[in-house]
């Protein structure tokens, strides 16, 4: 039996591997991209056009795009230290995500029942957040959840 839970372990810490592979490509296209698309805003359009809502919100939106995934690998990256999941972590790279589309939603052609969900959503998130950072939550992964100082 231990045998086996040794393999999967082995199994789980590969694909963690795999994962970060793809996750640090994904961030370096991305970067890449951001960039083409900046210098191409500099050489296209003069000084005065840069302030263009259409033009700053693809920016901004690209900005956010790296620093969720940034986020994402930092999650994956305390999993592989500790062996532990931080939800907390992963609730504020969900929260960035939706400030993401909240910074990029295009409030006259969405309706305003989406922006009331997003809304919803974020409260929820937040609430989730103050509870799981206020009991000290993590889940150790290959044995019981284990309390934190704060608990015991």
């Amino acid at each position: 039996m231990k045998n086996i839970l040794r393999i999967i372990n082995f199994i789980e810490k590969g694909i963690i591997y795999i994962l970060v592979f793809f996750l640090t490509a994904i961030l370096i296209v991305s970067v890449v991209d951001l960039s083409v698309h900046f210098f191409h805003l500099m050489i296209e359009n003069p000084i005065d056009g840069w302030y263009k809502q259409e033009l700053l919100m693809s920016l901004f939106s690209s900005v956010l795009v790296v620093l969720i995934g940034i986020e994402f690998m930092e999650t994956v990256k305390a999993y592989l230290r500790e062996n532990e999941f931080h939800v907390g972590l992963v609730i504020l790279t969900a929260i960035m995500a939706l400030a993401r589309k909240i910074i990029v939603f295009d409030y006259s052609v969405e309706d305003s029942g989406k922006l009331y969900g997003i809304a919803i959503l974020i409260v929820a998130l937040a609430i989730a957040y103050f509870l799981v950072k206020n009991a000290g939550v993590k889940i150790k992964l290959g044995s019981k959840t284990e309390k934190t100082e704060t608990e015991k």
